[in-house]
């Protein structure tokens, strides 16, 4: 063992000094330590006397030997320890950097909603001034207008009135006889009838045209969606569903062979990195336990917190509201439901029946359920009847999957657009899209992101880019597909409970992940709901069932 004395903190050291270094050799009593080998297998330190045996050694084993002084690998090493040291203070300036930017950022976040929410309100303030301001013109115009028509109008009848207080003051006279010969021979009476009509069809004409204010608190719902898509927290999924886990110290053991250094010391504690310890939680998100964050747009739409399904004459309904004491409501409907139809339930609430049989004769109508008059409205047709079909809405478009043209399996997809009018809802805009690769009858489909999965076999519809992409994963028939946030789509149901999750949007990729605990489901029915952190869903045998991370009710 050797021991190097007056060893000053590597920090202190300038480049060019020089040490006294007092190494006594191990091997060689009486002689000092001057030169050291640098091969990598061997890092000896020799004195004068262990150099040749040492060359031999090399030789030996056929290696070069890389020998320098000790004041010159004192050296490299110092500038080796500077250099690190260089690095190391510079990670601390940017981590520093970042601590400082991060700790402004949520005032500056802050500023940067508080500018957007104020451009909005900009926008509101001028669009109501406006408003106000083209009531005031349109009042004084039609007020101005009003008044000289009612006055002419006043003044006509005026005339007519002091006619008739004339006409009948002559007939409280001797000469009446006059008078009324002169009535009846003139048509001066139906004029003054005529007088009266046009005066109620005044009346009535002015009543049709008169100024109101009209209020249609759906299309405020819109606009809160609009507002959702011009404003939003960009990553705040991620930080939903980190799990925060503490600074840990982690041993690392280090191990010395050298025979020059014994094993006394005492064991490192190394502090994890923090980007390991980001990497190690991003690959821990929603591992098992999956969470359900997508915002619940629907929820002032009482409508949207019904599950359904149709028998032959009704349509029976499940109020989410009532998951305490839970019953289906049943709603008795005036005409005949198609048989084997679909239905899909718009972004509104709306529901609407997709294709089916109308007595034997398959159809391609598509219908609106209105509950008012309990019964189904026809809104639009579809380009092929089919039935068994697949429906499901996306901003506003509704698109048909698959189905059966009478035995004849359908690879086709139908895009119509439903355009909301003040009265009601029409479907219109019709758009030819690319045929799947596969089809056929009940096809499970969800809505994600922008685009349309469906299953079996997997396939994803983009509706931006308009085109098909296969995957070469296996789903059961039948199971059910929904979005439980803007990375993975849950699939449950007939055997299976996995998540399908994206991994690279640019390239469209997917993966799939076992979840732990399958529930007992048979059969989904297309449709299923997301309302305050819980998946409802309807069995093929009409039962429903409501699932969270934990455990799933049926």
């Amino acid at each position: 063992m050797f021991n190097i004395q007056n060893s000053p903190n590597p920090s202190e050291i300038g480049f060019g000094q020089t040490f006294q270094l007092q190494a006594p050799c191990v091997t060689h009593q009486g002689q000092s330590i001057t030169n050291f080998c640098k091969q990598p297998s061997c890092l000896m330190p020799l004195c004068p006397k262990c150099i040749p045996q040492h060359l031999d050694k090399h030789r030996q084993q056929g290696q070069f030997p890389d020998l320098v002084t000790v004041d010159e690998m004192h050296e490299e090493t110092l500038q080796l320890i500077n250099t690190h040291l260089i690095n190391l203070n510079q990670a601390i300036q940017l981590l520093q950097q970042f601590k400082d930017s991060k700790t402004d950022a949520h005032g500056q976040l802050h500023t940067k909603l508080s500018n957007a929410k104020l451009r909005v309100q900009q926008m509101v303030d001028q669009f109501f001034d406006e408003l106000f301001n083209e009531l005031d013109q349109v009042t004084k115009t039609d007020r101005t207008n009003l008044d000289v028509e009612l006055q002419q109008m006043e003044r006509s009848l005026n005339l007519k009135i002091q006619e008739f207080q004339q006409i009948d003051q002559k007939l409280r006279t001797p000469k009446y006889l006059k008078q009324i010969i002169q009535l009846q021979t003139t048509n001066f009476l139906q004029q003054t009838q005529q007088q009266r009509v046009e005066c109620e069809a005044f009346i009535e004409e002015v009543s049709k045209h008169t100024l109101d204010i009209q209020i249609d608190e759906q299309e405020l719902y819109f606009l809160k969606i609009q507002l959702g898509q011009y404003t939003s927290i960009k990553n705040a999924e991620y930080y939903k569903n980190q799990q925060i886990q503490p600074s840990s110290l982690i041993p690392k053991n280090t191990a010395y062979n050298h025979p020059y250094l014994t094993s006394e010391i005492q064991t490192a504690q190394i502090e994890q990195s923090p980007y390991k310890r980001l990497e190690q939680q991003f690959q821990q998100v929603g591992i098992s336990n999956f969470t359900i964050n997508l915002p619940d747009f629907y929820d002032p739409l009482c409508s949207q917190k019904y599950l359904h399904y149709f028998t032959d004459k009704s349509v029976f309904f499940l109020n989410l509201e009532w998951v305490q004491n839970p019953r289906w409501q049943e709603v008795r409907l005036n005409c005949q439901v198609p048989i084997k139809s679909s239905s899909a339930r718009s972004q509104q609430g709306d529901i609407f029946v997709i294709g089916g049989y109308i007595g034997n004769q398959l159809s391609s109508q598509i219908f609106k359920l209105d509950l008012k008059q309990q019964t189904l409205i026809s809104t639009d047709q579809l380009q092929y009847p089919r039935h068994s079909s697949a429906g499901v809405f996306l901003q506003n478009k509704l698109y048909v999957l698959g189905g059966q043209n009478q035995n004849e399996d359908l690879n086709t997809i139908e895009s119509l657009e439903l355009q909301m009018s003040k009265a009601r809802s029409v479907i219109e805009t019709r758009v030819n899209l690319p045929k799947m690769n596969q089809g056929g009858a009940n096809l499970s489909v969800c809505a994600f992101r922008q685009y349309v999965i469906k299953a079996t076999p997997l396939e994803v519809f983009d509706t931006k880019l308009l085109k098909w992409t296969s995957f070469n994963i296996n789903i059961n028939r039948g199971v059910g597909l929904v979005a439980i946030n803007n990375s993975n789509v849950l699939i449950f149901g007939n055997g299976q409970y996995q998540l399908l999750k994206m991994v690279d949007q640019q390239n469209l990729q997917f993966t799939t992940e076992n979840l732990p605990n399958p529930p007992q489901i048979a059969q989904v029915q297309n449709g299923s709901l997301i309302h305050l952190g819980k998946i409802y869903a309807v069995t093929n045998s009409c039962n429903f069932i409501i699932g969270t991370p934990e455990r799933w009710i049926l």
